[in-house]
């Protein structure tokens, strides 16, 4: 296999083989690919089912219903393109490295690119905050965070999730609740004692997890909302439930070589669009958390 075809089935590959690691925020959604998609497609994201109940009266149960797919349509409107070349001896580096080390130095050039795409994704993902069915501010104002505080919206949330519709339905799913925050929030967080942030000693840190605090697994991420300059908004919510997304299932990867330039150059685009379908499983608080070293008199 040529360089060329190396680097074009990589980056067409690498999408369904390391997009879903680079995302944090994308945690909370149902994302499907689509092959052959062009902008401003609608697709039709089906989100897990919920069962209905009813009441019984002690005589022979009605007809089975089907389980209550829920299913909501997502543009995919939005797209990053990547363009970029190979010198001559990156190529030939490339060509004379065994099979395995072929693979890793193209996979090189693509991981890049990649990342990017995922944090432009996950960026859509945290813009979604405005349709939180689960809300906290300061009376419209940010709450100004201290530690305390951090620990009190994250009990808080968990109660307003646990409660849901007051009628028996939470929105509350041990093991799967997932709250993401910005690294200013993680910052106070570490100051609690009972939040500690033990990464030796495990085989795999999964990206961005800081820790479980209140039942919540706590994420950081760099692509949370940040609307005006020192407010934030963490997101809470269902892992794959709360929010949807799709995403054409590869980079368009093509190879050409322009006028006046031997170079190899590679050029290709992934699209995308996102959606908030479930609003009572998305909680966000607005927060303002500045930056201080502690007094050390």
């Amino acid at each position: 296999m040529s360089v060329q075809q190396i680097i074009q089935s990589i980056f067409n590959k690498s999408i369904e083989k390391y997009f879903y690691n680079e995302l944090v925020i994308g945690r909370l959604a149902h994302t499907e690919t689509r092959a052959n998609v062009r902008r401003g497609d609608e697709i039709d994201i089906i989100m897990p089912a919920s069962v209905a109940m009813f009441d019984y009266d002690g005589g022979d149960l009605k007809d089975a219903e089907e389980a209550g797919l829920s299913i909501t349509k997502v543009k995919l409107d939005k797209g990053k393109a990547f363009h970029f070349e190979l010198s001559a001896v990156e190529e030939k580096q490339i060509e004379e490295t065994e099979r395995d080390g072929q693979l890793n130095l193209a996979r090189v050039y693509c991981e890049d690119a990649i990342k990017q795409f995922a944090a432009a994704v996950d960026t859509a993902f945290g813009n979604l905050y405005t349709r939180a069915g689960h809300y906290l501010d300061d009376e419209g104002n940010a709450i100004t965070l201290t530690a305390q505080y951090a620990k009190e919206i994250l009990a808080i949330m968990q109660a307003k999730f646990q409660r849901g519709d007051g009628k028996g339905h939470t929105n509350w799913v041990d093991g799967s609740m997932i709250c993401i925050v910005p690294p200013e929030f993680q910052f106070y967080l570490g100051q609690l004692e009972d939040l500690k942030y033990v990464e030796s000693g495990h085989k795999k840190m999964e990206k961005g997890h800081i820790g479980r605090l209140c039942g919540w697994d706590i994420y950081t991420s760099n692509n949370i909302a940040q609307p005006e300059d020192g407010i934030f908004y963490p997101l809470f919510g269902i892992a794959g439930k709360t929010l949807a997304g799709g995403i054409s299932a590869d980079m368009s990867t093509q190879f050409y070589i322009p006028e006046k330039n031997f170079n190899s150059t590679y050029k290709g685009y992934g699209l995308y669009g996102v959606g908030a379908p479930r609003a009572d499983f998305l909680g966000t608080v607005k927060v303002k958390a500045p930056l201080s070293l502690s007094d050390a008199a």
